[in-house]
């Protein structure tokens, strides 16, 4: 064919579109490659950590708590680049000072940043949160009202010594904030340590001379006021005094002491003896005497087992009621103190009472199960072995006793009708007769079972399923019974323990399980027809009338889908 010269031009260019836009094998597919898709980039998340300095902070203040902020990776733990902005926003106080700002961004280096946080003028919780990227961690601050301890000085102990000084004093109050001073009628103590309620110091010597006690012992003591100064020299400065607050005595003249009897602690101990009895006065010096009585043929001195001795304080063992026939029992008694060497004796009258009214304070616990065992603590005073002690209106069991605490076991109490029994503590000084009856009240709890389930959870009606009930507070004998539409069934009952019943399923009647109507024959007569029914489980203790039901527990599958059709 021929094709004019201007034809033959565009075919040409034609062909060579063509071969360039397309393959040889495929005429419609592009030559270039294709493109490799991008995988998306995980988003990086951190661990927050808010840790402030303060937990809390007095309102008003200029106290600051410095909040560390800790950032890192939950991946690798790895801090975030340096730089990092951490944004804080609080919802009470101000980040920098008490005028500061609420929201402030810091910038982390090595994964931490430190900011201070003061509290502002408002009480209340300051929520502290901190973002990093999408990342957030919380903190918090309590911004609390004037903390501050009052300042008083409440008592000196020991309230006696030696002209001499250097006696180990405490003195007891409140508010003690360092730098402290003290001093002893104007003469400065040594402070040896101090906390915010307790000042221990050495006693200055006295300044002059004290008289000889002679005939009388008050002659020889001297009064003085104790104060104390807080904050010395610092703002907040300030001083409280205890008028006669120490007294110094120097037990007699020359190089004779005589002994002096401020106080006895205690005041009372047991007919047996053997209450611990600390006499402090002055003037006694070792080997020294101690006799508890009136010095009489029917209350007679009965000396006392020594245990420490100073000049200005003796420890002793109180001697028994009964040491010497029965004539100090439940009597009060003088002290008498005899130093040996000089014979020199002090006596406090009317000092000591023997046989201590029985008193009870509390018990603990103050309650148990009805079948005993519970070990119980009846704190008080006054108890003499024997004893007899009642809780929970029954007579325990007694396994020590000493002066101020009696160790009883309880004994197991038939309940009824399922109520808790409950009674006052009483103890009786069997010796004595003495006692107290109106003690804290105990209580004997009735073992109320619990049902947490059953396995396996269903079963046929026509009974004889093995299943275990599980619980709390089983008790033997107990009857266990299947419940449907108020209607219950017994099951039989195997082995027992106090979480767990053996038991075997009753038959259930077909009244119990088809209730509704069915023709499955199509013969137009009417049957009754039989679905699966949920069974409550009752157990019930008939020994102490509890009982505890689980609804809906076990469910019945009737033998028959269809019955009298």
């Amino acid at each position: 064919m021929n094709v004019p010269a201007r034809f033959r031009n565009l075919l040409l260019a034609a062909g060579l579109v063509a071969a360039v836009g397309c393959s040889s094998d495929d005429p419609k597919s592009p030559t270039a490659p294709p493109t490799t898709p991008v995988p998306p980039v995980t988003p990086v998340t951190y661990s927050v950590t808010v840790s402030p300095s303060k937990s809390a902070l007095e309102v008003g203040t200029t106290d600051s708590s410095v909040i560390t902020i800790t950032v890192a990776r939950t991946d690798n733990g790895a801090p975030p680049p340096n730089l990092t902005k951490a944004t804080l926003t609080t919802t009470l106080g101000a980040f920098g000072n008490n005028a500061g700002l609420q929201t402030l961004e810091a910038e982390l280096i090595n994964g931490q940043v430190q900011v201070a946080f003061f509290p502002g003028g408002t009480v209340g919780t300051a929520t502290i949160r901190v973002q990093v990227g999408g990342s957030v961690g919380f903190g918090s601050i309590r911004v609390v009202e004037d903390q501050t301890d009052p300042f008083f000085i409440a008592s000196v102990s020991p309230n006696v010594g030696g002209p001499l000084g250097g006696e180990d004093v405490t003195i007891i109050g409140g508010g003690f904030d360092p730098p402290i001073r003290v001093l002893f009628g104007g003469v400065p103590a040594v402070v040896k340590s101090s906390t915010a309620t307790q000042i221990r110091v050495e006693t200055p010597a006295l300044v002059g001379s004290l008289e000889t006690c002679g005939t009388n012992p008050s002659a020889c003591n001297q009064t003085v006021a104790v104060s104390v100064t807080i904050n010395l020299n610092e703002e907040g400065v300030a001083t409280d005094s205890l008028a006669n607050a120490y007294s110094y005595s120097n037990g007699g003249g020359g190089s004779i002491l005589q002994p002096i009897i401020f106080s006895v602690t205690p005041s009372s101990g047991l007919n047996e003896g053997g209450t611990q009895v600390v006499i402090n006065g002055d003037g006694f010096e070792a080997p020294v005497q101690v006799e508890f009585g009136k010095g009489s043929l029917t209350i007679p001195f009965v000396e006392a087992q020594l245990v420490s001795v100073t000049r200005t304080r003796i420890v002793v063992l109180s001697p028994a009621a009964s040491a010497f026939g029965q004539g100090n029992l439940n009597q009060l008694v003088d002290i008498r103190v005899r130093n040996l060497n000089s014979g020199r004796t002090a006596l406090a009258a009317n000092a000591f009472k023997y046989g201590v009214q029985v008193l009870i304070t509390s018990i603990g616990p103050g309650e148990g199960p009805s079948t005993g065992g519970t070990q119980v603590t009846v704190f008080g005073q006054g108890f003499d072995e024997p004893v007899a002690v009642s809780m929970g209106q029954h007579a325990q069991q007694v396994l020590s006793v000493s002066g101020t605490e009696i160790v009883v076991l309880t004994v197991p109490i038939v309940i009824t009708n399922c109520a808790d029994v409950s009674g006052a503590t009483s103890v009786t000084n069997l010796e004595t007769g003495n006692g107290f009856s109106n003690g804290p009240i105990f209580t004997y709890r009735a073992p109320k079972p619990i049902i947490t389930g059953v396995s396996p959870s269903n079963g046929s009606q026509n009974g004889g399923q093995a299943v275990t009930i599980s619980g709390i507070n089983f008790t033997s004998p107990s009857i266990v019974e299947f419940v449907i539409g108020g209607q219950a069934y017994s099951a039989g009952v195997g082995a027992i323990t106090s979480s767990t019943i053996s038991a075997t399923t009753p038959a259930f009647p077909n009244s119990a399980v088809c209730t509704g109507t069915c023709d499955d024959d199509a013969d137009t007569v009417m049957g009754t027809r039989c679905t699966a029914t949920a069974a409550g489980i009752r157990v019930t203790s008939p020994t102490t009338g509890c009982t505890n039901t689980l609804s809906g527990a076990f469910l019945v599958n009737p033998a028959s889908v269809c019955i009298n059709d």
